[in-house]
This record gives structure tokens, sequence and C-alpha cells, in this order.
């Protein structure tokens, strides 16, 4: 028997998995009801972390019987049905709550905003920092919007957390390369009711195929548009210090800017210092809709203290994922 780890530990799991780790195999439902939680198994230290003052260690067991009381852990029952896919295996006899599983058991907890960033960032191409927020590379996805909605269909409707769950995948923008694009995405995915200035439809890191002419300038046969608009044939890019200066950097970034608009794809960039406080983001979004041809809006009262109350919460410098 092993331990099995579950909640916002798994999140933390997932979120910070690197490019060159590979991801676990399945494991069955039948060997999570082997698992169980004892404070022997925690201090074998076996698993990728432990638990940490103020920052509890999550498990996760079928039987109440199985559960014990455990320094600096929270033991949580799931004793509804369980479809494959639920757990992924780790070294020894330790399982985890797989993405889609975790994904579930965010949403019987956390708000919309919430559900709606972890499933980007699950979705994403990007690892984080141990700390629960920032970049540290680039990484395959560890599940897709199809796998964890395929998996939410196997789960009975009565489960708890499900519709909650449906209805955040809603808005959840897959393939994102960056916290600044899972944060742009939100800002222009999400409906006005949630506080967004949409909603758009956006399809993050699209690759977009270019002509003769395009591929001799950039050496490359296509483009990979950072959040391109379809309805409007527009690609808004987010233009990082980190991986946008240098002459060779700001040479490619035109080119291939250049190259988008002779193809007739309308390009916005956004730059950290356009979009850092409130009053910038308005500005930026106007610009946005001239360049789309569409009516700017007009928002309740109630509706633009969801765009601050959410602009807020994205850029509390404080707040973590996990």
């Amino acid at each position: 028997m092993g331990l099995c780890v579950g909640h916002e530990s798994s999140l933390r799991y997932w979120l910070t998995k690197t490019g060159d780790e590979a991801l676990p195999e399945h494991a069955t439902p039948g060997a999570f009801r082997q698992a169980e939680a004892t404070s022997a198994l925690v201090k074998e230290g076996t698993l990728p972390f432990g638990p940490e003052p103020g920052r509890p260690l999550h498990l996760v067991v079928s039987d109440p019987a199985l559960k014990h009381r455990i320094r600096d852990c929270q033991v949580h029952v799931y004793e509804g049905f369980l479809p494959d896919g639920s757990f992924r295996r780790l070294p020894g006899t330790n399982l985890i709550a797989s993405p889609e599983l975790t994904f579930l058991e965010l949403a019987q907890t956390h708000s919309p905003w919430e559900l709606v960033e972890a499933g980007n960032y699950l979705c994403s191409t990007f690892s984080i920092g141990d700390e629960g927020r920032g970049y540290t590379g680039k990484r395959t996805q560890v599940t897709t919007m199809e796998q964890l909605s395929r998996f939410l269909d196997e789960v009975p409707s009565h489960t708890r957390g499900v519709r909650r769950a449906r209805q955040a995948l809603e808005h959840v923008v897959e393939l994102t390369a960056s916290p600044k694009e899972s944060q742009l995405a939100m800002h222009y995915h999400l409906p006005v009711e949630l506080g967004g200035r949409g909603p758009f439809e956006i399809t993050a890191n699209q690759e977009i195929r270019i002509d003769e002419h395009g591929q001799r300038l950039l050496s490359s046969g296509h483009l990979v548009g950072d959040l391109f608009l379809p309805d409007f044939d527009c690609d808004l890019e987010f233009d990082s210090i980190e991986f946008h200066t240098g002459r060779f950097r700001l040479d490619h970034t035109q080119a291939r800017r250049n190259v988008l608009e002779a193809m007739g794809i309308k390009t916005v960039s956004a730059t950290e210092g356009q979009i850092n406080r409130i009053e910038k983001l308005d500005d930026f979004t106007w610009l946005l809709e001239e360049r789309l041809g569409i009516p700017h809006p007009t928002y309740t009262r109630e509706q633009r203290l969801a765009q601050i109350d959410l602009f807020d919460w994205l850029n509390d410098p404080q707040r973590t994922l996990f």
C-alpha cells in the first residue's frame, strides 16, 4: 500500500513538471482502493514533495477507515465513481490524481476564476516555479481540453463539482505558452459577467502556414501565433522583455509581423508597459477594438467592477496557484 496525492498538491505536481520529465503512467481505479494515509508512509519521503509548515500535503483515500490524522497533511475521502484515467503512478506504490481528476477536485472548492486559470495552466506548454507562480520553461501539455471534457463526460452528472468544471472549461484557452498569455486569454476570452472583455474566440499558439517569400525571410515554413482571433484574422501577441530584446530577436519579431500583415492577418502586440495598469489595459483594449473594426462596448457598473476585480486578482504579486 502507498499514498495517493490529491487536490492542490496534485496541482502543484502537474504545474511544476518540466519539459525533461516523463509523464507518469495511468493507474487503474483498483490501485487507488489500496492507497492509505499514515504518518509512517509520509515519513518515508517517497513522494515528489512532502508536507511543509503552512503548505499541507493533500492526500486522498477511498474509505474513511484508511484515513488517519497526520501532521501538516489534509486527508480527503473520495467514495464516488472514478473513471479510468483518474490516477497516475508515482515511484513505488504511490499514486497521484491525474490532471483531469485534479481539475474536477478543484471545481468543488475553487472560484470560477481560479478554475479557469488552473485549466489554462494544466493545458499550457510551460511550467511554473515551486512557489506557485512564475515561468520556468517550456514543456508539453499534461492534459488537453479534449481529455478534460471526455473525463467529465464519464463522471456521473450528480458528482460534486462536475457542473462547475464543465462551465469553467468553456472559458479555458489551451496551449498558452506563458503566464502572461494565459492572463490575456482570460481578459479577452471571459464574458463580461465574469470580468472579461469578450468573449472573443481565441486559439493559442496556432500554426500559421506562410508562403515561400515569408519562408525565406523567416527560415521557416510556418509561424505560431500567440493568441489568434480566428473571427477577425488577428494575432494578439505579448512581447516580453525576455524573448523580444536583442538585435536578432527584434529583427525576427518585426519580420514576422511584416509577413503576417502581408498575408492579410492583423497583428496587435502588447507589452508589459501597455497592460500593467487597468487604465492602460483599457486603452490597449480600445486600440484592439479599433484594429478589429468592432464597436466599443459600454459596460454596466457591475460589469466594470468585475473587470477591475479580475485585473487586480490576476496582477496580485502575492497570489499563487497552489
